[in-house]
């Protein structure tokens, strides 16, 4: 079993916008969620996405499971999102950035240990 991230570096607390619907005038209606205890690692890597096709990202957000607050289901709400054809943000430091890709990653036991949010 993985030890946490450590929690000296989970310092940041990012405002997640999820896209749930539109107005009557065709805007994205977000819905916010404040997520504390999370780590913004700057990046400029290529990455394959679920629909097998390259993404560059600019960030990778980092959030684990035992010290980032409150626990989301990232993958379900990026999939809502996406399915609405709404892109899922993410402020951290003042900065937006798009949500590119989610990844569920697990431990040598198969339990999940953190989430890597790929950010453009």
């Amino acid at each position: 079993m993985l030890r946490p991230i450590p929690a000296r570096i989970m310092r940041s607390t990012a405002t997640v916008k999820v896209g749930v619907g539109r107005d009557r005038y065709q805007n994205p209606v977000y819905e916010t969620y404040t997520v504390k205890n999370v780590h913004l690692q700057p990046t400029n890597e290529i990455r394959k996405t679920a629909s097998n096709t390259d993404c560059a990202l600019r960030s990778v957000l980092f959030v684990d499971r035992r010290h980032s607050s409150p626990s989301l289901d990232w993958w379900t709400l990026f999939n809502t999102a996406h399915g609405l054809g709404i892109d899922m943000k993410i402020i951290v430091r003042g900065q937006e950035y798009t949500v590119q890709l989610v990844d569920e990653l697990r431990d040598d036991t198969d339990q999940f240990h953190h989430y890597e949010i790929g950010l453009y």
